[in-house]
């Protein structure tokens, strides 16, 4: 139980230094100075490629700061319309964020593997929140739906990782080779955290097997 509310802990605050840093940026700052802006300049980009930009940010990381709430068990269990609230922002968020960040991978960095790579995670966040929705709205199973809701946090995570890897990778490499390691990023940022998933998915499953197993009777003396 420490465990876990230790690490729902650093969660919530890597999410919120990135939802923070994200809306300071975008919200605040001049976006055309940053660094990420002076690369795509010699793109030659049109001017709704910056409103595309702009709204997936803010939805993103939306999405990202609500997303943490969903796995509070106080939340969860005792305020159900608290938690449908949350949920409810959370979709719509991703659904702006997925549709955003799917235009946007067709301009991104990295070449053919930087696009497919953002291009896959925006099409997968966009299915596992679907799939999360249809599972408890309409096939009603709890479950399922905090299998498939975990997995769509796990992609939307994919801000802060991105955020980790891109400065060690500048600061270990150089600029010089932006584009082949950003390529390998589009896919780092966001695989290992779905794998991350997985595994806490299927060993939840396993302690409820081993719960649910009836205990074995004592053998007769």
């Amino acid at each position: 139980m420490v465990k876990r509310r230790l690490g729902l802990t650093v969660i919530a605050l890597l999410a919120a230094a990135i939802t923070g840093y994200s809306l300071v940026l975008y919200g605040v700052l001049d976006v055309n100075e940053s660094p990420f802006m002076e690369q795509k300049k010699a793109m030659q980009l049109s001017g709704s490629w910056l409103v595309w930009l702009i709204t997936h940010a803010v939805s993103s990381s939306v999405a990202l700061f609500v997303g943490w709430l969903q796995y509070v068990k106080r939340i969860r269990v005792k305020s159900i319309a608290a938690h449908r609230l949350i949920g409810m922002l959370y979709a719509a968020a991703v659904a702006v964020g997925g549709v955003t960040g799917l235009y946007l991978a067709f301009f991104a960095n990295g070449s053919y593997a930087g696009m497919a790579g953002f291009g896959l995670l925006a099409l997968a966040w966009l299915y596992t929140t679907g799939a999360g929705v249809n599972a408890i709205v309409v096939r009603k199973n709890n479950i399922a739906h905090f299998n498939w809701m975990l997995r769509s946090y796990a992609l939307a995570f994919a801000a802060v990782t991105l955020r980790v890897y891109l400065p060690l990778s500048i600061i270990i490499i150089g600029e010089e080779a932006f584009d082949t390691y950003y390529a390998a990023i589009a896919w780092l940022c966001w695989v290992p955290n779905l794998l991350v998933a997985e595994w806490l998915i299927r060993r939840k499953a396993m302690k409820r097997t081993q719960r649910q197993r009836p205990a074995k009777k004592p053998l007769d003396a």
